[in-house]
Formats: structure tokens, sequence, C-alpha cells
């Protein structure tokens, strides 16, 4: 049955005439808080972290990717691009190459000024671009256009959201334009147009010869799926590397949709569930390899579904370790979507949601997680592991996180390398900081991977095992608890960062602090090297101490291979964040501690089988460091040949 509407809902411009309508932001979970970021930005529709506490955020009107570090936005702008900003034209998507910064690319897409300058409608503008830019430390430089797409007739349903999936490929999603083609499912209409379609390219633009319609040549090849009506959200789950995304419907039926390879999400012929048309799934376009398939949750009632998020159970909590979260632009909602056991659909408590379709406000209510952001555009997992939220209307990101926890946990070494059947062991620490006697404290593997997961307590000056499997503990106020666990994997698990969950029953979890209390974990059906590596500062507390903003200070590592053999690269980094230091490394004589040959960026040795070396790290200062042990860090990673990670470990860092 075809269906004609009007445009998209009032969207974005009711946004901007009503954003006074916006109250407070409010969270449903009382475990949880919410914070303002940053404030002071103008039309914003979409963010990417480049770093710890480093955002580049897009703002729609004007062309200008602004930047944000650790919260404060920065004079100026990092790229301002001329942009056609009619209806829901402009600067609308962003994404990072999956290997940044080392492969330092980050896309844009954006409606095309024809003039040089920002435009609104007229003239007409150039088309819907896609551009790979090189990021340079501090702008954004060197254009290649690497899609060129169609703008008319518009001027709303250009979609633009953009993301890397697991694959290494770059999905994006551009709207129908308001054009009825045979990719919109009229029959006989015109030939494939790149409009209401997710592309799936490599990130130079070129097309991968598995695309599900590669072999059909011409347009097709480039499609991932077709059918799509507008889309301001696109996510893969990292648990099973699938694709989800938002629809927004016309009058009636916005989407969340699972999407398969070849996927018609039946615009115009269906929005919702296919029971729910007359003609069902009769009069599709269908191109060979395509398939049809019902969303997996449709609004009655339109709200303008924008992002969509997995969230993070090791910094929101254990409940939240199957758990999708959507915004929308009309009311500026966050909606909270229960996984099922197999991650390809989702569970609901009321039997009036059975259907999958929310039909009025009161079915609704189970859903709705948080309010009062007047126009959702983007979320994200930070580099913290925490929510950010993106308001357009009032011009804010918002971070949500939980209720600070007196918990503080460590894990110790940072990495293991095991073959598949192997049972792997790390110790961890339960600190308890408050007044109060922490009640049964355990720990959980919250990380989904196919490995079996125990713990047990031990003696913290023995490491010898206490106590029974399994079995949480009480830990005094101002005492602390440790543990030994063990992972066995029953099947081959890329390098994962895996994260637990330290909790107690009477208090919140520790909060997850990446290169502190995770672990990186692989298994492999062959013996891999696997470097259990051991910091050590001068003050013998885990901080390096630089004395004074442009001096040298350092600190060394301990390394034993209970692995296989292997030619390993040691190296040192900042895990992304911002911090004005210069790091050389250096492997050192065991006995004295001096370097056997000058400190470099890198040292190449070979690691046998049990063997002990030792290695010195040196990082020189280039300004001042402040003390935040979460977030500036140092970790030393060893590599071998393939470039994986086969063992780290890290120190907090600070000027003295």
């Amino acid at each position: 049955m075809r269906r004609q509407y009007m445009i998209l809902k009032i969207s974005f411009f009711w946004l901007l005439i009503n954003s006074s309508f916006a109250g407070a932001q409010v969270l449903t979970d009382p475990a949880l808080q919410l914070r303002e970021v940053v404030s002071g930005l103008n039309q914003p529709t979409a963010m990417v972290f480049i770093g710890k506490g480093d955002i580049l955020v897009l703002q729609k009107g004007d062309g200008r990717v602004r930047r944000v570090i650790n919260g404060v936005l920065q004079p100026g702008q990092v790229l301002d691009v001329a942009v056609d900003s009619s209806s829901e034209r402009g600067l609308l998507g962003i994404a990072i190459h999956p290997n940044f910064p080392n492969s330092p690319f980050v896309y844009l897409y954006y409606t095309e000024s024809s003039n040089g300058s920002d435009t609104s409608g007229s003239p007409a503008p150039l088309g819907n671009r896609v551009y790979r830019y090189t990021w340079n430390g501090s702008a954004l430089v060197g254009p290649q256009l690497i899609l060129n797409l169609p703008v008319t007739p518009g001027p709303n349903h250009n979609g633009g959201t953009m993301t890397f999936g697991p694959d290494g490929k770059l999905y994006i999603v551009i709207g129908e334009l308001n054009r009825n083609g045979q990719l919109q499912n009229f029959l006989g209409a015109a030939a494939p147009d790149d409009t209401g379609v997710i592309f799936r390219i490599n990130d130079d633009g070129s097309v991968p010869s598995d695309n599900p319609f590669f072999s059909q040549d011409g347009n097709l090849a480039k499609y991932f799926a077709y059918g799509i009506r507008n889309s301001f959200g696109l996510a893969f789950d990292s648990a099973t590397g699938k694709l989800w995304d938002t629809e927004n419907g016309p009058a009636n039926y916005d989407e969340v949709n699972l999407v398969e390879p070849g996927f018609n999400s039946g615009w115009t012929r269906i929005m919702g569930p296919s029971i729910r048309d007359a003609q069902g799934t009769t009069d599709l376009v269908i191109f060979s390899g395509s398939h049809y398939a019902d969303p997996k949750f449709s609004w009655f009632s339109t709200v303008a579904p924008t992002a969509i998020v997995f969230t993070n159970a090791a910094t929101l909590g254990a409940d939240y370790q199957d758990s999708v979260v959507v915004g929308d632009i009309n009311n500026g909602n966050l909606y909270r979507f229960r996984l099922n056991p197999t991650r390809d659909g989702f569970i609901f408590t009321s039997p009036n949601l059975g259907d999958l379709v929310a039909d009025n406000s009161a079915e609704l209510q189970e859903l709705i997680w948080g309010t009062g952001f007047a126009g959702i555009t983007d979320l994200k997992i930070g580099r913290d592991g925490l929510l950010y939220v993106l308001s357009f209307s009032l011009g804010k990101i918002f971070v949500i996180s939980r209720f600070p926890s007196p918990l503080a946990a460590a894990v110790l070494p940072g990495n293991r390398s095991v073959q598949v059947g192997t049972t792997a062991t790390a110790f961890a620490t339960i600190i308890n900081g408050g007044s109060a006697t922490a009640t049964a404290c355990g720990l959980s593997l919250v990380t989904s991977m196919p490995a079996t997961f125990s713990f047990q307590t031990t003696n913290p000056a023995t490491n010898q095992v206490t106590g029974f499997p399994n079995t949480p503990v009480n830990i005094a106020a101002g005492a602390a608890q440790t543990y030994v666990f063990a992972l066995t994997p029953s099947a081959t698990i890329a390098p994962t960062d895996v994260q637990l969950d330290f909790d107690c029953t009477n208090m919140n979890p520790a909060s997850i602090i990446p290169g502190l209390n995770t672990m990186s974990f692989s298994a492999s059906n062959t013996p891999l090297p696997d470097i259990v590596a051991l910091a050590a500062t001068t003050s013998n507390d885990g901080i390096l101490n630089i004395p004074g903003t442009n001096a040298t200070g350092a600190f060394a590592v301990a390394t034993v291979n209970v692995g296989a053999t292997g030619i390993i690269t040691a190296s040192a980094d900042t895990g992304g964040a911002n911090i004005p230091v210069n790091l050389f490394v250096c492997e050192t004589n065991p006995g004295t501690g001096v370097c056997v040959a000058s400190p470099a960026s890198t040292v190449v040795t070979t690691i046998n089988a049990n063997a002990t070396p030792t290695f010195g790290i040196f990082v020189q200062g280039n300004g001042n460091v402040p003390f935040d042990p979460a977030l500036n860090r140092i970790f030393v990673r060893f590599k071998d040949n393939a470039n994986v990670t086969r063992g780290s470990t890290s120190v907090a860092v600070r000027t003295q």
C-alpha cells in the first residue's frame, strides 16, 4: 500500500523555536547521575571521541567542527565547511577510522553549498557529500571526496549518520529525499539512485567485493540495505557484530531495526509490522539477495528516533549488560530496551508490548529512561565507558554515570593471551574507601565471551587462595580484599577488553578504569606469546611523578613470557589521552637497570618462553600534567608481529 505523507514530523524546526519547553533533565534510574559536560554549541548534530575527554562536535547550520577538551569548548574550529542548511540539510555526520590515530582519518557527511558560503536552499547545493579528512593534531586537512550523493528534491530526509563496523567498513545512511523509485519499493520506477539506503564502502570509498549486491554492479553494488525512509541512528552490537538502525516514519510507525545484509526496510509500502499493512510484503521491490524483516520495535505515534547505542555495563552497572538506548528529536527522551538472550530482539515487561508496538503513551512508559534533553541528536560511549548525550536545542553535551562508589578496584596483569582450553589467571583487588562495611563483595564477568569465569579470595601477602570458589566476602571500612580470577576460553577470542563487575550488595560497584581494572584477553588455537608485565615507579605507588613541566621521569617494567616464544615490539602511549609528553623505551639489564641501547620510540626484541626481560620507560614533559589517575596514564604495550598486544601495563602520571 502506497503511503504519501508530509515532511518527517516537526523535527529540528520545532526544536529551534520551542526549546524553552525543555524541562530539567531527569533519569528514571536512581542509581545513575547526570552531569553537563559542555555548553555553547550551536545546533550540534553529531560527535566523535578522538581521545579521552577529546571530542569533535558538528554544528549543522554553520558547517563548523568544534573541539571539546576535558569539558572545555575550544575557541574557533578545527574545520569550517560551506554547507546548505535548508530543512534537514547541513553538517550531519562524522566517523573516525577504526585505527585512529595511527590512520588519522576523519569522515564527514554534509550538504555542500554551491557558492563556497553557507546557504539555505538558494542557490541549489552541489549535493550531499562524504569527505575523508586527515587529522593533524589540531585541524582537519586534506579533504578527499569519497561519496558524491544526491540532494534533491529534499530538502529533508538527508540522513547522514555514519559508523565503522567491526569489519573495518564504513556504513553511511542517506534518506529517500522524497523520491519514489525502485529503492522506495515502486515497481518499474526509477532505477537505484543512491537514496533511502545504507552504503557499505571501504575506508577509501571503494566498494567491498563481499557486499550483498556486489555482483549486480552499478549503484546496487554499494548498498548494504535499502527501503529506508530516513535515519539518524546506526550502531553495531559488539557482542554479535550485527548492525542496528533507527528509522523515522511519517505520521505513524517509527522503527528500530536489526539490519542484516541485503535488508529491505519496506518504505514506502510498509512502516511498522507487516501484519498491520493490508498488502503485507507482496508489493515490495525485491532485488536478488534482498530480504524484508519486520522492525524489532515500533512507535505508533512518531517521536523521531535518532541515535542508538549499546550501553557499557561496566560503567552503568551489570543491569545494563544487555541494553540498548535510543534518543529522540521530538521530545528529547531517552528510551531503554532490554535485549533478549540471542540479542536479536527485545524483552518487554508489559504484555501490551507483545506486538512490538507502543500504541499509546501508556504503553511507552516502560521504555522511557530519561527526559528533558530538548532534542537528542547523538549518543556515544566515551573512551571512559560512560554514555554521552548530545542535545540539539540546548547546545550541550551531558554524560550519564553511576553515583560515585566508595569502592575502588585494580587488576593485574593488564593482558593475557592463551590457547583455547587453557586457563588464564589474574589478580584483582577491591578497596573499600567508605565508612561502612561493604557486604558480600565479589567479582562477575561483564564482557560477553565464550569462556568460563570463576573467582576466589586470596591472602595478599602470599597470593594463596582462601575461602571458597565464587564466594563473596565482607570488606571492612578502609580495608581491601584481594582475589584471583580465572578465564578458560572454549573458542578463539579476538583481543577483547575484559570488564568485571566489582560489586558489593550494599554499595554501587567500583568504577571501571581502562588499563587499571580491565584486562585485554585473547585466545587462539595455537600457542602465542603471553607477556605478563608489571610496572614499578620510584614512589612504589603506581604514580610517575615528573619533576617539572619540561623535566623527565622514568619507571621500570618487569615481564615474564608465560606463553610461546615471539618477536615482540615494546612501546609506550597515553591511551589516546591528550597528555603533553614524549615517550621513549629501552630494554634494560635486569641486574643493573641500565639501558642496553639508547631509548627509542619502540624496542623490537625476541622474548623466549619463560624469559624475563626488563624495560625502562622515559617520560619527557612538554607541559603540566594534572593528577587524574583515571585519565592521565602511560601504557606500555608488548605487541607481536601481527600488531596484536600480548602484554600490557600502565601507571598514572602527573607533574610535580
